[in-house]
């Protein structure tokens, strides 16, 4: 991409318990700083983030955890985002703590590309919960019971499923709860709804479908629990769950010349 973010407010968020990123934040706020960007360094604690983070680019030093909180809270979804892994996962991060300066400069210098990854949206009973960046899984708001449900894809009708709930990623999310269920690992490129049922009872596998389709999960014995990106939680007793494609994309800055798909597989095959 060519340009640079010169003039343009940068925030950057930290978590405050992860060894080495307060001294990053800084050292990235002195380089914004030197090439004249407004910025407010944002530390994150154990009760994520408590305001709207507007801004023109987000940097984001964390784990996987902080870095899509910090996607959650973004004023304007498709802000693009740098991250910075400072966590066991990294799967969305564009570089190590050790290539941050490498990459905040990349960014300023515009040599930089920007990659648009799909979400979901979860709508229950007509009310839109949230949009999904990684995963949302659906389960029984109590601990140790089974939910018994029924699955629509348009005219495919599977009914009186029962199994300890399902999981619907996105692409990029499909490294994450989706993979540890026998799921497939997808490339975020593609445009995709991954439904993988957890611990089933009934007969059935991982499903993947058209991100035009419309998925629709009936409720039929719970009480239930939507737990999106691991952070928002929604208990109701029965209903109607729709996923969908979302409007919203997230988009992530990328200066390295590895791949997201080839950085997100390696990381979860272990090469």
């Amino acid at each position: 991409m060519d340009g640079s973010v010169d003039g343009l407010y940068v925030i950057v968020v930290y978590r405050r318990d992860k060894q080495g990123a307060d001294r990053g934040a800084l050292e990235v706020g002195e380089l914004l700083r030197t090439y004249g960007c407004e910025y407010d360094l944002y530390m994150m604690d154990e009760k994520g983030i408590k305001e709207p983070l507007g801004c023109d680019y987000l940097i984001v030093l964390g784990g996987d955890g902080t870095i899509l909180a910090s996607i959650h809270a973004l004023e304007e979804p498709e802000t693009p985002v740098l991250a910075i892994s400072y966590g066991r996962g990294g799967y969305l991060a564009d570089a190590s703590p050790q290539e941050a300066r490498r990459a905040v400069s990349a960014l300023l210098n515009g040599n930089f590309r920007l990659d648009r990854l799909m979400r979901l949206d979860i709508t229950i009973d007509g009310e839109l919960i949230s949009d999904v960046v990684n995963e949302a899984y659906i389960s029984n708001s109590l601990v140790g019971k089974v939910v018994e449900f029924d699955l629509e894809v348009e005219r495919l009708k599977l009914q009186s499923i029962v199994a300890d709930g399902m999981v619907f990623s996105t692409p990029v999310g499909s490294t994450g709860y989706n993979t540890s269920l026998g799921g497939p690992l997808v490339d975020e490129e593609l445009e995709l709804i991954i439904a993988t049922p957890v611990a089933p009872i009934t007969s059935l596998r991982p499903m993947v479908f058209s991100a035009l389709r419309r998925i629709v999960m009936k409720g039929v014995r719970g009480p239930f629990c939507a737990v999106i990106d691991g952070l928002i939680r929604h208990e109701f007793e029965k209903g109607e769950i729709v996923v969908t494609k979302s409007r919203h994309s997230t988009v992530l800055v990328r200066t390295s010349e590895v791949s997201l798909c080839e950085r997100r597989i390696k990381k979860r095959l272990g090469i």
